[in-house]
């Protein structure tokens, strides 16, 4: 049995310029949004283009030890978000348990479809984090508006509460590609049914859509907000 564990930060990562780097072991396998290395024996470094990270069968002291390189040299700070699943090897199983995944080889390809599953979701905690703020501070001015009949926000501040709910739509629509199956899922049936098992018990498609739905509600009340607020100012014009 063997530990994943993944990271996320905010950046996206300079995976051409990590290629070259043998800091993170003996390159196994990359295209343009992934780089899977070798770090040690049967130890495995993975990073995703929109800045995921994750270890496969790593000691925490060795992941510390990238992690902090890649701070200093690239400039990659994770978030305080992350996801973790054992990996147990077992002939002809392919299944989930809670917190641990069977799969009857430990390889490459598995590997992959694990590390992208894992990183998916350290992802979504950050976005659910972020969203959940402006959804806070919405709240804070829909009770205003019931309380005391008006919106406090003065315009610039409206506009900028706008503007960080429609960079955060758009921060998860670039990364949109990273909540579908990868194309090695669609041509291995076992990596399939790892993939869709994953997905499924780390509820991935699920707290997207809730997110989505949620930067929807906050958008619309602050597009009301700025109806109102204008509403007011022409008043106050006239």
């Amino acid at each position: 049995m063997v530990k994943a564990e993944a990271f996320f930060s905010s950046r996206h990562i300079p995976l051409a310029e990590m290629a070259k780097d043998d800091s993170f072991g003996r390159l196994l396998s990359q295209d343009k949004s992934f780089l899977l290395f070798e770090f040690t024996d049967q130890g495995y470094s993975y990073f995703k283009d929109y800045g995921g990270i994750a270890f496969v069968n790593v000691l925490k002291n060795q992941q510390e030890s990238v992690l902090a390189y890649m701070q200093s040299e690239y400039q990659i700070y994770l978030t305080n978000y992350t996801e973790a699943i054992e990996i147990i090897e077992e002939n002809g199983v392919n299944e989930i348990q809670f917190g641990k995944v069977s799969v009857d080889e430990i390889n490459l390809d598995s590997i992959h479809i694990i590390c992208i599953n894992l990183t998916q979701s350290a992802a979504l905690f950050y976005y659910q984090y972020l969203s959940d703020n402006l959804l806070e501070n919405t709240r804070i001015h829909t009770n205003d508006l019931e309380l005391k009949g008006k919106v406090s926000l003065k315009n610039k501040k409206l506009l900028k509460y706008i503007g960080s709910t429609l960079n955060l739509k758009n921060q998860i629509a670039e990364n949109l590609y990273i909540f579908e199956s990868p194309m090695l899922a669609y041509e291995n049936e076992k990596l399939n049914h790892i993939d869709a098992f994953l997905n499924e018990d780390l509820e991935i498609k699920y707290r997207y859509n809730a997110i989505k739905e949620q930067l929807n509600i906050i958008q619309e009340n602050l597009e009301l907000f700025k109806d109102i607020s204008l509403h007011q100012h022409s008043s106050n014009l006239e």
